[in-house]
């Protein structure tokens, strides 16, 4: 008679046992679930500083490209930019969607597998963004690379556009990585102002002696040693110019690697290649080339407060000994000083 009360007792242990095992599985889906959620919102967490980060490096690519048609910049390498920014602004647009996408409607397998993609998708922004930047900076090499023929090109620009030039060109380097274009707008504008300089100084010497003043130029330049040179023409030049005279001046400055602006009579374009328009020439690049040998000179024993004695000694130096070397109007320099000027080129 006791077996109804066994069976009874054993069906409700069952029971409880059955409950028990579905109050586990139940309890274990629940922690399961939590679970994928907390490493789902810790990689929408990384995602969306990636997100904010891959959003700079898009935003300095287009504000490059917003200047990408100025002729300055090499095309090839703003294609390159143009290519990694359209990948990155893709990748970007898939972070997105992501981001947006509603937990609610998602089985925890399928959370844990848009984690996956998400974490994912942080890497490639990121391999996205090094792109990007990689692009700019290969623009901006390509412009630095740029920057000598450039100058070349405006030869004739006044000193004061050639250092802006090259500071700009120089400050390319210092440039943050989000903050590229502006230092190519920098650079580009400094760029066009040597042009303009460039072209207003051709205009200014235009005329039937442009082309020989522009040799004497050249051939200043080339012995100055570095030191910028510009040039201003006149009819005279110190009362000299007329009647087969020449004259020249030169006002030199240490500052920015040194620089000097040099004028001469137009005189010296009508007589060159003249022996003594070219030792007059070399004279006045004698004082010009001070801006970069002061201490040589003015600390040595030979410097008695002018510096004529030193441009000639210079010119005598380079080999210019014909009348406009300065050695018949200022004298012989001494042979110490001829030697100590060679020391200067």
């Amino acid at each position: 008679m006791r077996r109804p009360l066994l069976i009874g007792l054993i069906a409700g242990a069952l029971a409880f046992v059955i409950l028990a095992v579905v109050g586990v599985v139940v309890a274990f889906s629940v922690i399961d679930r939590q679970n994928a959620v907390a490493e789902h919102r810790e990689a929408t967490s990384e995602l969306t500083d990636v997100v904010e980060a891959s959003e700079v490096a898009i935003t300095e690519a287009d504000e490059v490209l917003s200047i990408a048609a100025d002729p300055l910049l090499a095309v090839d390498a703003v294609a390159v930019v143009t290519t990694e920014r359209d990948a990155a602004t893709a990748g970007l647009d898939d972070a997105d969607r992501m981001l947006e996408t509603d937990l609610d409607e998602l089985e925890t397998e399928s959370i844990r597998a848009l984690t996956a993609d998400i974490l994912a998708t942080s890497t490639d922004l990121r391999n996205d963004d090094e792109r990007v930047f990689a692009a700019l900076a290969e623009l901006v090499s390509a412009t630095q690379a740029a920057a000598p023929s450039v100058e070349a090109a405006n030869f004739d620009a006044e000193n004061a556009p050639h250092i802006a030039f090259r500071d700009a060109g120089a400050d390319l380097d210092t440039a943050a990585t989000d903050a590229i274009a502006e230092y190519l707008v920098s650079y580009l504008d400094a760029a066009h102002a040597l042009e303009a300089s460039h072209g207003e100084e051709i205009a200014e010497k235009a005329g039937p002696l442009l082309d020989g003043r522009l040799t004497v130029q050249a051939f200043a330049r080339s012995i100055s040693g570095g030191v910028l040179l510009d040039f201003d023409w006149a009819p005279t030049v110190s009362g000299y110019g007329l009647g087969g005279s020449y004259g020249g001046t030169s006002y030199w400055y240490s500052a920015d690697g040194g620089y000097a602006t040099i004028t001469l009579s137009d005189s010296v374009a009508t007589m060159w290649p003249g022996a003594g328009v070219q030792s007059l020439v070399v004279h006045e690049v004698g004082h010009a080339i001070l801006a970069k040998c002061t201490e040589l000179f003015f600390d040595s024993e030979f410097y008695a407060g002018e510096e004529e004695s030193w441009a000639t000694a210079w010119a005598i130096g380079m080999g210019y000994t014909a009348d406009g070397s300065g050695e018949s109007i200022y004298g012989r320099p001494s042979d110490g000083l001829i030697q100590l000027s060679t020391q200067c080129r």
